[in-house]
């Protein structure tokens, strides 16, 4: 089960992974896709997983409050953006253990490194996408780099680290100029 959480709007692109599972049921994989959200692609993605004949493969579940419960029963997440500035649903994802592909956009590099937590991909280059997924279909590796995606959160992400790093950032100003250190801790 390949998890996408994100609005259905065009440069989220989740087309692509319509195109990625019928290519992976293609290679024999028992690709299945979970569109966690809604919006105005969405019958442009129904129509293409019908032209594919992936249809009972690929679900949409409308807009969820709380999608952590969907997140949960997916074996990997992916994003198949065509712009994204840092996602938070990669961040997420990978906070609960889960392996991430992500287009090769923004802030994707800051989260994932390729072959260790998750993959990334040229954007809009879906043969590279399927790879990347077919790498995903062994359990054990699909296991190891969802925990590796989940220290990586804990590492760099979590609330500690980033107020730390705040923290740090306020205090290099403060140094840089002198008179900026009365006004930050006055």
């Amino acid at each position: 089960m390949i998890g996408i959480s994100a609005r259905l709007s065009p440069e989220k692109n989740h087309v692509q992974l319509v195109d990625a599972v019928a290519l992976l049921r293609g290679m024999g994989i028992r690709a299945r896709a979970l569109m966690i959200g809604d919006g105005d692609l969405r019958k442009a993605i129904e129509t293409r997983a019908r032209e594919l004949k992936v249809e009972h493969h690929v679900v949409i579940t409308g807009f969820q409050q709380d999608v952590r419960p969907y997140i949960g029963i997916c074996d990997a997440m992916v994003l198949c953006s065509h712009t994204e500035a840092f996602s938070l649903a990669a961040i997420e994802a990978m906070a609960m253990g889960k392996p991430f592909v992500h287009s090769d956009v923004g802030g994707a590099a800051e989260m994932i490194r390729p072959g260790e937590n998750g993959f990334l991909f040229p954007v809009g280059n879906t043969r590279a996408l399927v790879d990347r997924l077919a790498r995903l279909a062994n359990p054990t590796q699909r296991k190891r780099m969802g925990s590796r995606a989940r220290a990586r959160v804990e590492e760099m992400f979590s609330e500690t680290k980033m107020l730390d790093r705040y923290e740090q950032l306020l205090v290099d100003l403060c140094a840089v100029r002198p008179e900026a250190a009365e006004v930050v801790f006055r």
